[in-house]
């Protein structure tokens, strides 16, 4: 399915579908963890995602607390990828390129558990 769309369009989802599911991650991080913690994931996340929120500070709502803030932009990102994107294919692959970074995403792991299984002779 990769093959209808050019290479430098999937490589642009596949930047912005990590990046949504990085400010997912840390939104839920925000949500169980407190701030001061030592956790090394949640010191890499914020590593990754504090210069965006730098960079995307004028469209960040002044009234919108600060554990929420990954959880918009993760909106941003998918509402970016779900009309903006597909539209520099033309109007035909609004439908069709939808999720490609999770698709490809789930069907590595789908084949990846099918060879386990057929190697370990457990008959899936």
């Amino acid at each position: 399915m990769t093959n209808l769309f050019p290479i430098w369009l999937i490589l642009i989802d596949y930047l912005f579908g990590f990046l949504m599911w990085i400010m997912i991650i840390k939104f839920v991080f925000n949500i169980l963890l407190p701030d001061d913690n030592n956790f090394y994931i949640n010191h890499l996340l914020k590593k990754i995602t504090d210069p965006i929120f730098k960079f995307m500070i004028k469209l960040i709502p002044f009234f919108l607390i600060r554990p929420i803030i990954p959880l918009y932009m993760a909106w941003l990102i998918f509402m970016f990828r779900i009309y903006i994107l597909p539209l520099s294919n033309g109007y035909s692959t609004v439908g069709i390129f939808a999720f490609v970074f999770e698709k490809n995403i789930l069907s590595f792991l789908s084949t990846s558990f099918l060879n386990i299984g057929l190697y370990l002779n457990y008959g899936l």
